[in-house]
């Protein structure tokens, strides 16, 4: 009979003490694995820190290394561009250190530093292609207007225009701007073909001195006259925003004043509109004719002789 009593009991801390070494057991298992889970976790943050930083390095070296821009400066010979790309790479270098060790706060810093140097640089030389591109298009542009000067002087009787213009001079000049043109040098083109526009129009302001007499001499109708110098009015405010958009850092302290001149043209030709749809035909010509002044002050202003 004591067995039996004495059984249940021992059978009853035989269970709690089983439950005690799970429980125990439990505790240990869960905090390994939050443990392991920690460890996953940095692993993890570590390799996307040291990827992200990676890719940026592999693109800086792209830059620094084999972009055209890149080629473009270091053919410039501007010593302070080439100065301050070489600065650049000191922080490209410096970078890759970094992330060696894996500093990824300090090589992002680096890295950042390299792209202002590199584009400060860029800045400073300008992309050629650009360049010859906005070139070709102002010298397509005074190409039309010298041709049409030409048309219109050659229409004038020759008594009137005896010794006023060097065919020669002229001619060769004309030449000179194809030839660079077609050598793909635009921009040194629009020089002998700036040179030949303004020729033409002294020439034709010299001969236009006497307005009736030009009057009867070149058109055939005021409105002729009016179409003209409207026509003249939209070539030389085309010139003019191509200017402002392309203008260098030398020129932007003139950008106001020349925006004045165009605004000074606008009210003009809006005035030389109202007068024409009224009848006033000759006075619309002759607004016209001070916007177009005010115009080519406007263009000389950017560079661009007229």
């Amino acid at each position: 009979m004591p067995r039996l009593s004495i059984k249940p009991k021992w059978r009853s801390l035989e269970v709690y003490l089983w439950v005690y070494l799970f429980l125990v057991q439990l505790s240990f298992s869960c905090a390994y694995a939050d443990e392991q889970s920690g460890s996953s976790s940095d692993a993890l943050e570590l390799e996307k820190n040291n990827k992200e930083t990676l890719n940026k390095l592999n693109l800086l070296g792209y830059i620094l290394t084999k972009s055209k821009r890149t080629k473009e400066v270091k053919a410039s010979g501007n010593e302070k561009a080439i100065s301050i790309l070489e600065a650049a790479s000191k922080h490209y270098d410096a970078a890759k250190e970094l992330l060696g060790e894996q500093e990824f706060d300090r090589s992002n810093i680096e890295i950042q530093k390299s792209l202002q140097n590199i584009s400060v640089a860029f800045r400073m030389v300008v992309n050629k292609e650009r360049e010859i591109e906005l070139a070709r298009k102002q010298y397509e542009l005074l190409y039309s207007r010298v041709k049409d000067f030409s048309d219109l002087f050659n229409q004038l009787p020759k008594e009137k225009i005896k010794g006023m213009l060097d065919s020669n001079k002229l001619n060769q000049l004309i030449k000179d701007a194809e030839m660079l043109y077609k050598k793909n040098e635009p921009k040194q083109a629009l020089v002998p073909l700036s040179a030949s526009a303004d020729m033409l129009e002294r020439a034709l302001s010299d001969a236009r001195k006497d307005e009736t007499v030009v009057y009867a001499l070149e058109f055939a109708t005021p409105k002729d006259e009016y179409k003209y110098e409207m026509d003249r009015n939209e070539n030389y405010t085309l010139l003019t925003s191509i200017i402002l958009s392309t203008s260098p850092p030398e020129n932007r302290k003139k950008i106001p004043l020349i925006r004045m001149l165009i605004d000074k043209n606008e009210d003009l030709v809006i005035e030389a509109e109202k007068l024409f749809e009224t009848g006033s035909v000759e006075e619309a010509i002759k607004l016209l004719e001070k916007g177009n002044k005010t115009l080519v002050r406007a263009l000389r202003m950017g560079g661009l002789t007229l």
